[in-house]
């Protein structure tokens, strides 16, 4: 069987050449996983597989098949999406549509399935490696053995001594954006059903194993008399996710929004359940007054305080920060000590939220401000969405894949120690045949960027680009255990802003080797 080796770090197509590494040589700290993509010309069929190893001593081979996703559109030089090629060519990576291996389907049935993408078998292979292995240097196998065919495929891991805290100790942190509504629909469950809750735990697994410690909750459901008007606000979907997150281990949960506004420009924020009631008109304040009362209740009642934080509006904006303002002060009002945390795209809200989330342009765009706000003592996390597109750093099927694992190296250059985005797992019905989401209208998100997980079979599939994001959580949480200076002279050899960076592999691999043998 004629096979090659791929970085973790590379895109790999139905047609990339078969020509190349034949042999996985990996680096790697103790209590993390490296990982690496095998394609190879076995031709592709439901059948039995089975995965053997040796030579690896406590190393855990963790073997998914990978599949294709159809990207429909180009990522827009400025914004969303296009089919312009010649205006896109210079930063992505090939003319849409086309076909990329990015869905990682688990072995764990022991069968290979069929793929509209390719004809061929490839594989994506994760070594697990426990916080307790012996460090040095191990040389081994797996074997993937398809029907009657075998392939061995050497595998060399170097060990580092240095140890990737767990999450529960991690100082660097990040959350991905659950749509609760969204989830039971892909999965046809009844939200609050047995279904729901294994669905749910499902997810929950994927979320922590991808080192997400935060987790943002259901917003409260408003109760309407036969008028409807608002009386009451129901917590219970927010109680049962919290309390089953906070079970399976997430440091912190957050809240759910309450308001945003009708157009960016806009002086006021709207409730989000009553887009015509301002949050600074009488009845705004009724309601808000009325809603986070309860929801303080449902927090002491749950005895969350101090694993709780609350968001308010997803992006205020320069023209709305008064109306924040206003908001922040009427939560903080009726839930005392909470720690407000949102995404943001204004400098001008200090003391209205705790920990400011903020889009890269903006951050980049408004730099001196928010390093003065740092200076201050506010904690400033960093977070990519669709826009803007072009070569800028985000995680999609069309430009480089390291751009996928590069804005966590971005984070610690900023001294921002969190990553937020809010595209986890929002699909298209067509799922990985149409991979631009569409929001609403015409409008399309570029490939990937809605989400990197895949929902199948009661449970999230990895994307390639969530197993690295994974792994820049982990790149940034072991250049976090640097000096600072010399952790951002390292980083600023691969990139030294969201739009200019080394894009290949090789630069990027060649700096995380130095990094592990600084470390130790």
């Amino acid at each position: 069987m004629k096979y090659r080796i791929f970085s973790e770090n590379a895109w790999v197509y139905p047609d990339s050449e078969l020509n190349g590494e034949t042999t996985a040589l990996l680096h790697t700290p103790r209590g993390a996983d490296i990982c690496f993509q095998v394609l190879t010309d076995h031709p592709l069929q439901e059948q039995p597989i089975t995965v053997q190893w040796e030579g690896l001593g406590d190393i855990v081979p963790e073997v998914y098949q990978l599949m294709g996703a159809y990207v429909d559109e180009n990522s827009h030089a400025k914004a969303l999406t296009t089919l312009d090629y010649d205006s896109v060519k210079d930063f992505v990576t090939r003319q849409a549509p086309f076909t990329v291996y990015d869905m990682t389907r688990p072995l764990d049935n022991g069968m290979l399935v069929s793929d509209f993408a390719s004809d061929k078998a490839a594989f994506y292979i994760r070594l697990n490696v426990p916080a307790d292995v012996e460090p040095g240097l191990y040389e081994g196998s797996v074997t993937l053995c398809p029907g009657n065919a075998e392939l061995v495929l050497p595998v060399s891991v170097k060990v580092y001594k240095t140890v990737v805290p767990p999450l529960e100790e991690a100082g660097f942190h990040m959350i991905n954006w659950l749509y609760y509504d969204k989830l039971a629909a892909d999965h046809n469950t009844e939200i609050l059903s047995p279904a729901y809750r294994d669905v749910l735990l499902a997810y929950f697994d994927n979320q922590r194993d991808m080192r997400n410690d935060y987790l943002m909750i259901p917003s409260g459901v408003p109760v309407r008399d036969e008028t409807g008007r608002v009386t009451d606000f129901d917590f219970t979907h927010a109680a049962y996710v919290g309390n089953l997150a906070l079970e399976q281990g997430f440091r912190c949960i957050l809240g759910g929004f309450v308001a945003r506004f009708e157009r960016w420009d806009d002086p006021e924020q709207m409730l989000l359940w009553d887009r015509t009631v301002g949050t600074s008109s009488l009845e705004g304040y009724r309601q808000l007054k009325l809603y986070f009362t309860r929801a303080w209740e449902c927090v002491t009642a749950n005895g969350w305080e101090k694993q709780y934080m609350q968001c308010l509006v997803d992006e205020p904006q320069f023209p709305n920060s008064l109306s924040y303002r206003a908001l922040s002060g009427i939560c903080r009002s009726r839930m005392p000590g909470v720690k407000i945390h949102d995404p943001v795209e204004t400098t001008e809200i200090g003391g209205a939220l705790d920990v400011w989330v903020v889009k890269q342009a903006v951050f980049e765009k408004y730099l001196a401000e928010y390093q003065a706000l740092q200076t201050m003592g506010e904690e400033m996390w960093l977070y990519t969405c669709g826009f803007p597109a072009g070569k800028t750093m985000n995680r999609v099927m069309d430009l480089p894949l390291t751009v996928s694992r590069l804005p966590f190296w971005m984070c610690v250059l900023y001294d921002c120690p969190g990553f937020l985005h809010w595209g986890y797992h929002c699909h298209n019905a067509e799922r990985e045949r149409a991979t631009c989401y569409r929001a609403g209208g015409n409008a399309k998100y570029p490939a990937g960027n809605a989400h990197v997980v895949y929902p199948a079979d009661g449970r999230p599939w990895y994307s390639v680009r969530g197993h690295l994001q994974r792994a820049g959580a982990m790149d940034a949480q072991l250049f976090m255990m640097l000096p600072p200076a010399e952790a951002k002279s390292l980083i600023r050899e691969v990139c030294t802003s969201f739009d200019d960076y080394d894009s290949s592999a090789a630069a990027l691999e060649s700096v995380r080797i130095r990094l592990l043998e600084r470390l130790g």
